[in-house]
């Protein structure tokens, strides 16, 4: 098929089959005028807006033919068109009723927003990971509220403060990320409105002072500072976690704490890194944890791999065909599609500890580590009546990194406490842990069953 030399009605059949230059790319003009098809030598059709405005030529990519179908596109061109006409530019809006929910789908298709490839073929915008978590983070602590209900022009500075402050009472951390996403998303407008540019400051900066911002950022910190949980917080969990809804998620919880393996070991653990050995006719399981400079032998206590059994009994019941002993689970739109192609990464584990996400959140289903209140007295909670027994009883929130510390104070030597954390940041451990041979991993992994089954009962 040879490629068009004049305008045309392009379609998508047609489109699809207009011959690849390796060399250069060309463009298709579409019958609506100012829409024209850009086919990459990659092999990458897009849309692009090519208009003129007070005198200067301009060029807006809209996306790949995959995104827009060709009566789409023209609808598009035809709206901004007739903007351009009254001698507004097309990407310029009218201040009077601009909100941040009215401009919220223009936002989440932005060019610096939304994943795409510009018309150049270069891909842009936010990661998927991250478009998504800034979606959720935009329909649950701004839709709802005046802050993002009420016009920029009418929104008052002490509006986006009080929002904020609820915000950090929750999590400081969140609250930070919505700062920026209040911001951001005013910057945007701000460029998009020349009205509005005139008008306002960006006034989510304005409302929070750089001296403010940095106390929530070190009360962000603070409350990341680890703590070992107490005996009876350690039992509560590993019943709660034994209980989850999720049964794999449940089981990561506890493999965690049954071998006090960092969260990365654990979710990109694979089934076969497991090995088994006979020692003194003793089954013994293991497997290497990797460190940016080193290794170690994990020797898995009896506790250890009752779960680990467990678990390749709920992959076999579950029909799952993956080489990640935890796997992680793809939950988009609160329901299970299946598994991805990839263990579990640390915002899974993290979610699956507090049940801070997903259909967990939904359905009002939380986490193991939350689902143990009180019982965990350190864990932040939902409710205003935990919130205001929180604040009683002045601790601080445990992580599921403080297992390890957990096992650090039950430890009878420093030298012990470094084996049981697989810590490498002591020449000590070095010459006494980590160059053992496997019967004395065993007997540290004995010693680690014996602690766990004493803080257990």
């Amino acid at each position: 098929m040879k490629r068009p030399d004049k305008p045309v009605e392009i379609k998508t059949a047609n489109a699809k089959n207009y011959p690849i230059d390796p060399d250069r790319d060309y463009r298709v003009s579409d019958i609506q005028k100012h829409l024209k098809l850009r086919v990459l030598p990659s092999g990458t059709k897009t849309w692009e807006y090519d208009y003129i405005h007070n005198g200067k030529r301009q060029k807006y990519a809209m996306g790949t033919l995959e995104d827009l179908t060709p009566p789409q596109a023209r609808a598009k061109v035809m709206d901004w068109e007739t903007n351009r006409k009254k001698g507004r530019d097309p990407f310029t809006k009218a201040a009077k009723g601009i909100s941040l929910n009215t401009m919220k789908d223009d936002y989440f298709n932005h060019r610096r927003v939304k994943p795409h490839v510009t018309a150049t073929g270069v891909k842009t915008g936010l990661s998927k990971k991250e478009y998504q978590e800034r979606l959720r983070r935009f329909e649950r602590h701004f839709e709802p509220y005046a802050v993002a209900q009420t016009p920029l022009l009418k929104l008052e500075l002490s509006v986006i403060k009080r929002w904020f402050n609820g915000l950090v009472t929750e999590k400081p951390s969140e609250a930070l990320s919505c700062r920026f996403l209040g911001s951001h998303m005013t910057s945007i407008a701000l460029e998009d409105s020349e009205e509005l540019a005139g008008a306002i400051s960006n006034k989510f900066d304005a409302a929070i002072s750089k001296e403010e911002v940095k106390l929530y950022k070190e009360a962000v910190d603070e409350s990341r500072t680890k703590r070992p949980l107490k005996r009876q917080e350690f039992k509560a969990l590993w019943n709660a976690a034994e209980n989850w809804g999720d049964k794999l998620e449940g089981l990561l919880i506890q493999f965690i704490m049954a071998t006090s393996v960092r969260q990365t070991h654990a979710g990109r653990l694979l089934k076969e890194d497991i090995q088994k050995k006979t020692i003194d006719e003793q089954p013994v399981y293991f497997f290497t944890a990797k460190f940016k400079k080193t290794t170690d032998t994990v020797v898995l206590s009896e506790q250890a791999v009752e779960i680990y059994k467990a678990v390749l009994a709920h992959h076999k019941e579950q029909a799952w065909i993956t080489e990640f002993l935890f796997p992680s689970q793809d939950y988009t739109g609160g329901k299970f599609h299946g598994l991805r192609l990839r263990g579990m990464q640390k915002d899974d584990i993290s979610r699956a500890f507090t049940g801070g996400s997903r259909n967990n959140r939904s359905k009002g289903i939380r986490g193991a580590a939350a689902k143990a209140q009180p019982s965990i007295l350190g864990v932040k909670s939902k409710t205003s009546v935990e919130k205001e027994n929180y604040g009683e009883w002045k601790v601080k929130p445990v992580g599921l990194h403080d297992i390890r510390d957990t096992y650090a104070t039950e430890a009878t030597s420093i030298e012990e406490a470094a084996a049981f954390l697989q810590n490498s940041g002591t020449e000590v451990t070095k010459k006494s842990y980590r160059q053992e041979k496997l019967v004395n991993k065993l007997k540290l992994a004995t010693r680690k069953g014996k602690v766990m089954g004493d803080i257990l009962g």
